[in-house]
């Protein structure tokens, strides 16, 4: 599987072309469009540059009309009136051009409105890329990967990619076309002034290719700096309550706005970086006009070209560098999405944490049998959490699973639902290897119920029913009813119909959890890992929903973590993990008569039973660190168990 360490290792390695045709693969969905575009820009294009050739047509009939054939003056009125071939050529030229305009008109707004389309189509078809892959990832990428980061790189990256891809095709090439057909058309009217208007062209891309190994580093690190921003944004909403807790709100502020700092100054210096890339440009393409200009204007002067030359010249070069200086626009576009596509890339290309096979079959009909075979797990493999575990979970038993914090209890049960793989050893659900079996049938029928509770901004019926939707109003309030969270959904103004807040925020920990725990009911899995997941409610509420649980857990296999000795007492099998090793495995009354950590913990929470309380009674961590009073507790516990517990 591919580890923490080796998740952070998965960045982009590609070259730049390799980038660039991974880039515009995004193209496929949206190719009819793009050929749409295309059409339209060539249409428009093409009328533009015969547009520029007939004004100095124009000219040149109303020069030879002004002479007139005979050398008198003609005057404007009869430059309409007259029928002299003269006057019917310039009308003739005149209405070309109003409908040649009208043309290019029509052609300009179709190409904007495919333009808009392709643009907007090819968001839609990226951004259902990137969610889908966010869905499909394992825990160990989201684990590599800030939010603030997937955030970031699911909006602005992807913008930075979709923006330049469509400049890309469209923009480069008008530009193309433009620089193209305008080069031909002076071309027509004189081979020397053509070969000076290509004198910039080489100048241009030397200095963009220069240019480009510089700010690309800079770009970069502006990115990884607006990562930081949407992540503190991220953390700070999401933690609110402890803010304000803790009223840290100035110094978050100071945080955020001392990264702000830093963000703001990598953008200056790309800033400053563009500040000298512009003018150089400009600079150039003005010389070039005035240069051309001039060149005209000597071969006017020799008799080579006539004076309407002069308007469609103009036209040309005003033209031709317009579109030349956009390649300062369609430059710093590249820039930003190079290094976008790269961290775009990391996601999209993520490998699977947890390979699935091809047409895997889904997991067989079974009572929930588990297996645990020599099992070794790390997130990062070098540092196992779990060292060569091997158990065996009865179908239809509680196996309850007691440890110190950090011993690697939640890790062991998240293998059950391929959460991770691990490095070695061979984990069986009803004889069937995990690895072999479809994800989505496994994780069907592995049902959670994590410590920490995440509930939906959506009603209450909808969060219970959210791993099986379509459930009738009956079947989610029987199981509100055995997760004992009926009677306070009840108190609700709108019931199961009322809208929960972000993240459930306006329920307690305890209505939470029941609510997490009534989700896992209705999903009926052959196998249910509670973990810790009584933690949040008071001793009264957990004996009610432990009653509940029992008809439920009746049949399934159930993995419970808790720390309480009175959930653990129902369980069929105890298992104790240290250090990530199984080191106590049995029945609650056969832990209690063996040295452990089992005892251990058990004496801790049944020694303020018989201590005196009192003003001046010692603290419960005082007494615990008395190694005389624990070793009486221990003693007292076990006596205890052997008349009480069975």
């Amino acid at each position: 599987m591919a580890d923490k360490s080796e998740q952070n290792t998965n960045v982009c390695t590609l070259s730049t072309p390799q980038l660039l045709r991974w880039m515009f693969s995004f193209l496929r969905p949206v190719k009819h469009l793009v050929i749409l575009a295309v059409v339209w820009l060539c249409c428009a294009n093409a009328l533009e540059i015969y547009m520029a050739k007939l004004p100095g047509d124009a000219v040149n009939v109303i020069q030879k009309m002004h002479v007139g054939e005979t050398g008198g003056v003609v005057g404007a009125r009869n430059w309409i009136r007259t029928s002299t071939p003269a006057a019917v050529e310039l009308r003739r030229i005149m209405f070309t051009l109003a409908i040649v305009f009208v043309g290019w008109a029509i052609c300009r707004y179709c190409r904007e409105a495919a333009n808009g389309k392709l643009s907007m189509n090819m968001v839609y078809y990226i951004r259902e890329a990137v969610y889908d892959k966010l869905q499909r990832v394992g825990f160990s990428f989201h684990d590599a990967i800030s939010t603030g980061q997937l955030i970031n790189r699911a909006l602005s990256d992807l913008q930075n990619v979709r923006t330049f891809i469509q400049t890309a095709v469209l923009t480069t090439l008008d530009i193309f076309l433009i620089v193209g057909g305008y080069i031909i058309l002076i071309y027509t009217i004189n081979p020397w002034l053509a070969l000076l208007s290509l004198v910039p062209l080489p100048i241009w891309t030397w200095y963009i290719l220069r240019f480009s190994k510089r700010v690309q580093p800079l770009m970069k690190s502006a990115l990884e700096s607006e990562d930081k921003n949407v992540s503190i944004i991220t953390e700070n909403i999401a933690g609110v309550h402890v803010v304000k807790a803790f009223a840290t709100e100035t110094q978050e502020i100071g945080k955020y706005g001392s990264n702000c700092d830093a963000f703001k100054e990598r953008v200056l210096r790309r800033i400053r970086l563009f500040a000298d890339f512009n003018p150089f440009i400009r600079s150039i393409a003005q010389a070039s006009y005035l240069l051309l200009f001039f060149a005209a204007g000597v071969l006017v002067l020799n008799g080579q070209i006539l004076v309407g030359a002069f308007v469609p010249l103009m036209i040309a070069m005003g033209a031709i560098l317009n579109r030349l200086q956009a390649v300062t626009t369609i430059n710093e576009q590249y820039q930003n999405a190079i290094v976008s596509a790269r961290r775009l890339h990391e996601v999209l290309n993520a490998p699977p944490t947890v390979p699935e096979l091809e047409e895997a079959p889904p997991l067989p009909p079974g009572p929930g049998h588990v297996v645990f075979e020599k099992v070794t797990f790390g997130y990062d493999a070098a540092k196992p959490v779990l060292h060569e575990i091997s158990l065996e979970a009865r179908a239809g038993s509680i196996v309850a699973i007691v440890g110190p914090t950090g011993s690697g209890k939640s890790t062991l049960v998240g293998l059950i639902a391929r959460f991770y793989d691990p490095q070695s050893g061979v984990i069986r659900i009803d004889g069937s290897d995990l690895q072999s079996v479809s994800l989505s049938s496994l994780r069907r029928d592995v049902g959670f119920v994590f410590q920490e509770t995440y509930l939906f901004s959506d009603t209450v019926a909808a969060n219970i029913a959210y791993g099986r939707p379509g459930l009738s109003a009956g079947e989610i309030e029987a199981a509100a009813r055995l997760s004992q969270a009926h009677d306070f959904i009840d108190e609700l103004p709108k019931k199961y119909d009322t809208i929960l807040s972000e993240r459930g925020s306006s329920l307690s920990g305890g209505q939470k959890q029941r609510l997490a725990i009534a989700r896992a009911m209705v999903t009926n899995p052959r196998i249910l890992v509670l973990d810790d997941a009584t933690a949040a409610v008071d001793p009264e509420t957990e004996d009610l929903i432990r009653r509940g649980l029992r008809l439920t857990l009746y049949g399934r296999t159930t993995f419970v973590i808790a720390h309480r000795i009175s959930t653990v007492k129902q369980a069929d099998l105890v298992l104790v993990i240290e250090n990530g090793r199984i080191t106590q495995r049995g029945t609650h009354k056969q832990l209690m008569r063996e040295d452990g950590h089992y005892r251990d913990i058990a004496a801790v929470q049944l020694l303020s039973d018989h201590v005196a309380h009192g003003p001046d009674a010692p603290s419960h961590m005082d007494r615990v660190q008395k190694d005389a009073r624990v070793k009486l507790a221990k003693d007292e516990s076990s006596e205890r168990a052997d008349v009480t517990v069975d």
